[in-house]
């Protein structure tokens, strides 16, 4: 089973702090190759030519909060069709405990979900999770293959034999389908910041129903589950 997780809202008081998880229930290898050809058809739109947004998609792949209409359009078209399940945590960092940092919300809300999803595959031999390259978390991707098995052996109450787990810190440009989970958080973190409206006249709203199909867990630290594949919004 491969994953792919990345985190959002690092470093910006004003958002809130996600991880989120992606599974995919079809080839992970047919999905990326999708995806890639986008990016190469994409890329050579000569209209675009010179706008800086643009010119960063062509090198670094796709990104949520800069790619162009012309670039996510397309990209959110093809993210409808593929076959896939979202697992979210989230802080709206409400929680001002002395001693909490972001760093260590930001272990927490990684170890919690892939203690779960280690308990949700358990009969699987190995779980191989791709988490994007980024130096400030280095050491808190370095402690999950103990922390996360810990967390779900705490979860299950008692020692299990559970997959062997895998960690692959990886450029987008090698793994372009950790997009996926970087255009969903985006999506969940303006809706929160919305204050989670339900009104189809928000753009917000609008963005966030799109994907809340493939959402089988939405939680927050301070509030408790939001959305799940039972507990639907609409």
């Amino acid at each position: 089973m491969k994953l792919y997780m990345d985190e959002s809202g690092n470093g910006n008081e004003s958002q809130p702090l996600i991880v989120g998880a992606i599974e995919m229930h079809e080839d992970p290898e047919e999905v990326e190759l999708r995806i890639q050809e986008l990016h190469r058809r994409l890329s050579a739109r000569w209209s675009l030519d010179g706008l800086p947004s643009f010119e960063d998609f062509r090198k670094k792949g796709f990104h949520a909060s800069s790619d162009p209409v012309e670039v996510s359009g397309p990209f959110r078209e093809l993210m409808q069709d593929l076959s896939f399940r979202a697992y979210l945590a989230l802080t709206d960092r409400t929680d001002s405990r002395a001693g909490i940092t972001e760093l260590d919300k930001l272990g927490f809300m990684y170890q919690h979900l892939l203690g779960d999803l280690l308990i949700r595959h358990r009969s699987r031999p190995e779980l191989v999770c791709h988490i994007e390259q980024n130096d400030s978390i280095r050491q808190v991707v370095a402690n999950l293959p103990v922390n996360a098995v810990r967390r779900a052996h705490e979860k299950l109450g008692r020692a299990q034999t559970l997959p062997q787990l895998k960690i692959v810190m990886t450029a987008k440009t090698e793994a372009m389908s950790m997009a996926v989970i970087d255009y969903i958080m985006m999506f969940v973190s303006r809706w929160m910041r919305s204050g989670c409206i339900t009104d189809p006249q928000s753009r917000d709203y609008r963005a966030f129903r799109e994907i809340e199909p493939f959402i089988s867990v939405l939680y927050s630290l301070e509030h408790g589950l939001i959305s799940s594949r039972k507990l639907k919004l609409h």
